[in-house]
């Protein structure tokens, strides 16, 4: 069995549209659309970092980074298509054989980083009633 909790990243470089939401780390769509989503971290030295990319409350990707005696970088991207509303964020898991994911970094270091942006909109057809 394995914990997961939503990472709250303590720093925003650009929220062009306002969809990112700094105090729970969760992105809101506010326009559909094609969008890429990026996601990186640095697990502090002998320690490991597992976190999952979420498109609403399903799964979407993982990155996983470990190693001894040395930090471990993991990152994955992925591209999605998003509907108004729809909600986007990556959680931190503790694994079940007792390892918790540690994310390096300070308050002057940038090594865990969460990123999206639209491709393009998409314009959702609705069907014509009576057609």
């Amino acid at each position: 069995m394995t914990h997961a909790e939503v990472v709250v990243y303590d720093r925003i470089f650009a929220n062009i549209g306002g969809g990112f939401d700094p105090h729970t780390g969760i992105f809101t769509c506010t326009q559909a659309g094609l969008y890429v989503f990026q996601f990186h971290s640095l697990a502090d030295s002998d320690q490991a970092s597992w976190l999952e990319l979420y498109h609403n409350s399903y799964y979407v990707c993982s990155t996983y980074g470990h190693t001894t005696n040395d930090y471990a970088s993991s990152g994955n991207s992925v591209v999605l298509r998003l509907s108004k509303g729809d909600q986007v964020y990556v959680k931190a898991v503790d694994q079940s054989f007792g390892s918790t994911t540690v994310l390096f970094g300070a308050s002057d270091e940038v090594y865990s980083t969460f990123s999206g942006y639209l491709i393009a909109p998409v314009f959702e057809e609705f069907p014509i009633v009576g057609k």
